[in-house]
């Protein structure tokens, strides 16, 4: 391949903030670059675009709004605001956006409670925790790494589990639940009664066997009914759950992402798909090192060394933008596809996904497979509801089964869940024949606990 082409399959290949960064590194070492005077929000320092930002959604007041001001008074952050939620007009990716990761929740809340010593170990026990915010590592391991006794580590380990989110950096479900208890300020005989059933009777609680804990604790059975609503209502098995992304439902996965790559929007026209990117239609040919690309020799004055340095300057702008320009018509192209193959989806809800893979649509728009690939891999879409999703939510043949699974493992007969082998038999009226064991790897993708374990 000629660089002009390695260049468009690595720029198409970028996620948005790996582009914007790779883009302002170009325009810093490449002199025949230029970008077109912009305005930068005052808020968070990013590109504005028609008036808002492209990040945290911040806008400028009307003059309606703040009256006449001053030329250099529009700056001054008190003249902004956050967008409504109904703005139609504008991207409000700060309500799509994570505003803080747990990590970075957890670390401002080291540097404050925790001595400077420990911060360092503390800091690296956050950094081994899965995405339900457990310590599924060895504590000898973890201690070996810094010269440290089991016990020192266990140590940090006790402070760090009493930040927030409570029960963050559990080693066991009943290790997280008893924590939270213990940070539950409310001072009622359900919080002791759960917290002796979680830290006495696990195995029972796990199968809830109401009656003989109720025996063994000397309780009538509405008392251990009133502890186990309090476990189910007031406690969480999964503390890191409201740092996850927002398609966590649709495709649960440790993933974040500040923007996403393409929009869909719904207006009188139908669907319409838009790629964010408000930096690359701005990148341009520097004027006067066009100029000079264009007769430049060397009896007009110039060196051998000054030829080709401009030479190389403009061609690497040039093949710059054209590779931007590739990118955004590339994922134009599939995003509009996709929209086509998957209308239903997009109005209607994920039960409505339709098998279509890479394959299909490269040969459908033209594209080879690799250049959809590029298109899609760590790229997210913004559905018309909201909702930010991977590109790879597309692509799942199973997710409309995974969401029959979801709804029927929710559901009760007689006040009881449906097994695995009843969801099956569900599942065949809607004529999806799958085995009792796909049923339950499907359930533990969604998080969804067994018939035996299930409480709600």
């Amino acid at each position: 391949m000629v660089p002009e082409h390695l260049l468009g399959k690595a720029v198409l290949k970028m996620s948005l903030q790996e582009l914007h960064q790779f883009v302002r590194s170009e325009l810093a070492d490449n002199p025949a670059l230029v970008i077109e005077d912009e305005a930068i929000c005052p808020v968070c320092g990013s590109v504005m675009m028609e008036g808002a930002c492209s990040s945290c959604g911040s806008r400028a007041f009307t003059d309606e709004e703040a009256g006449q001001r001053e030329t250099d008074e529009w700056v001054k952050e008190e003249n902004w605001t956050a967008p409504p939620p109904d703005n139609d007009e504008l991207e409000p990716f700060a309500f799509v956006a994570t505003p803080c990761s747990l990590a970075d929740h957890l670390r401002q809340q080291i540097h404050t409670n925790f001595p400077e010593d420990m911060i360092p170990v503390a800091e690296f026990l956050v950094d081994s925790l899965d995405e339900d915010g457990y310590l599924r590592e060895s504590m000898f391991d973890l201690a070996s790494q810094f010269s440290m006794s089991v016990p020192q580590m266990e140590e940090v380990l006790y402070k760090l589990q009493r930040l927030d989110p409570p029960g963050i950096a559990a080693r066991t479900l009943q290790e997280c639940l008893l924590v939270q208890t213990e940070q539950i300020e409310a001072d009622s005989e359900e919080k002791e009664r759960a917290a002796v059933i979680i830290s006495e009777h696990w195995e029972l609680l796990s199968k809830i066997k109401v009656d003989e804990i109720a025996k063994r604790m000397g309780l009538e059975k509405c008392d251990v009914e009133s502890a186990f609503r309090f476990i189910r209502e007031r406690l969480n098995p999964y503390p890191a759950s409201q740092f996850r992304d927002p398609w966590h439902a649709l495709a649960p996965r440790r993933e974040a992402r500040l923007a996403p790559d393409v929009v869909v929007r719904e207006t009188e026209i139908g669907l319409v798909a838009e790629v964010v990117d408000p930096i690359a239609g701005k990148i341009g040919m520097d004027e006067v090192y066009a100029s000079l690309y264009s007769d430049m020799t060397q009896k007009n004055g110039h060196s051998k060394e000054d030829v080709q340095t401009i030479k190389e300057s403009v061609q690497n702008a040039r093949s710059l933008i054209e590779a931007l320009e590739f990118r955004r018509s590339s994922l134009r192209r599939v995003a509009e596809h996709l929209i086509e193959c998957q209308f239903e989806f997009f109005k209607l809800g994920a039960e409505h996904l339709k098998p279509i893979n890479r394959k299909q649509i490269s040969q459908q728009i033209g594209l080879h497979e690799s250049t959809v690939c590029r298109a899609t891999d760590g790229k997210s879409i913004q559905l018309p509801s909201g909702e930010v999703i991977p590109f790879e939510v597309l692509f799942d043949a199973a997710l409309p089964v995974k969401e029959l699974v979801r709804r029927y493992a929710t559901e009760r007969v007689n006040g009881k869940p449906l097994s695995d082998n009843e969801i099956a038999e569900r599942l065949q009226t809607h004529g999806v024949q799958i085995a009792r064991r796909t049923v339950a790897k499907y359930r533990d993708q969604l998080r969804l606990l067994s018939t035996d374990y299930r409480l709600g």
